[in-house]
């Protein structure tokens, strides 16, 4: 097998690969904290998030095919793993763009309180194998059984919600079964429902896709405050569309205009997913750690145009009552990764 030449992502572009990730298959998220491991709610689930990313398994072992994740202890995982929060320990390989996940329990029997308190640092490594990810890509999702009987699945990016609702059963299955429920998981998907929350065969795997559909009167008052026209662009054109600064998913995502800004349809996307933001002046700025990830991604064309489309400060309604409040600004920024 040849030489595998891996991109590597760093911590702040391994974060919004899990957002981005965990967005595809829910509304429901919000990043809470942390810098690897992540803490991340998920449809109300929260889990801590270690990743890291996939590499060749070293000098002195045999197997082509074999590579591997390295994790060091630190204080960060130290917290984790002491507190009653799930950790959720995942591989990225780039050259595949698929996720290599280890099972739970397995991970916390390894490294226990006595590895993770350790004063010397400490690098531990654990393997999967490059044709089950070859395999996940074609596939969407794949397995294989390790050494130590553990099941070692490996998924499209897309799937990772999946995955992460799942965490307690989805280890047990066969790979035709997590094919199944991949497909059952797609069957359920639908854009224009509130909420789809079903259960796979009798083991009842939950599959939740959340979409929140557009509240038109809240959409209207938007509109208005902002004479109709995009916020951080000044277009209007009727492509403007009510935007939320927390996410309506969030439990303060409320449908007051303080807490809405009329977006282009562009720059809503934009802002949903990180890319560009505002802070508490009301600056409007870049998030240069996703344009980093998106680089690296190979999806950063049209990035010198899109940046100059933007404002220097945001186009604020005329009423002051109506402008976005400082403190939805401030905890949307955080549930988007910007910190």
């Amino acid at each position: 097998m040849s030489v595998r030449n891996t991109i590597k992502l760093k911590a702040p572009q391994l974060k919004y690969l899990l957002i981005d990730s965990l967005k595809r298959y829910t509304d429901n998220v919000e990043y809470i904290d942390g810098t690897n491991p992540y803490r991340f709610s998920i449809n109300k689930k929260i889990a801590y998030i270690l990743i890291k990313n996939v590499h060749e398994s070293g000098k002195h072992r045999n197997n082509p095919d074999e590579c591997r994740i390295q994790i060091s202890n630190s204080k960060g995982l130290t917290e984790a793993l002491n507190s009653d929060i799930d950790v959720i320990v995942l591989g990225f390989f780039v050259d595949r763009n698929v996720f290599t996940a280890w099972d739970p329990l397995f991970f916390n029997n390894r490294f226990d309180k006595k590895f993770v308190n350790r004063v010397k640092s400490t690098t531990v490594s654990v393997y999967s194998r490059f044709s089950i990810q070859d395999t996940a890509q074609d596939k969407s999702i794949s397995n294989y059984i390790d050494n130590n009987d553990q099941s070692v699945i490996s998924f499209k990016p897309e799937y990772l919600g999946l995955y992460l609702e799942n965490i307690e059963k989805i280890h047990l299955l066969l790979e035709s079964e997590l094919l199944d429920l991949v497909e059952f998981s797609d069957q359920q998907f639908d854009e224009d429902s509130l909420s789809s929350s079903k259960n796979f065969k009798k083991e009842k795997f939950s599959v939740t896709h959340t979409k929140y559909k557009r509240n038109s009167i809240f959409a209207k008052k938007v509109y208005e405050a902002y004479d109709n026209k995009c916020a951080m662009c000044g277009l209007g054109l009727g492509l403007i569309e009510g935007a939320h600064i927390i996410p309506h998913a969030h439990e303060k995502g409320t449908d007051d205009v303080t807490n809405g800004i009329a977006l282009c349809v562009m720059h809503h996307k934009a802002y949903d997913n990180s890319l560009i933001y505002f802070d508490k002046g009301y600056s409007i700025k870049i998030n240069n750690d996703k344009v980093n990830y998106l680089k690296e991604m190979g999806l950063y064309s049209g990035y010198r145009k899109f940046k100059d489309l933007a404002l220097d400060k945001l186009h604020l309604p005329k009423d002051s009552l109506l402008k976005p409040d400082i403190n939805n600004i401030e905890i949307a920024n955080k549930i988007r990764g910007i910190v």
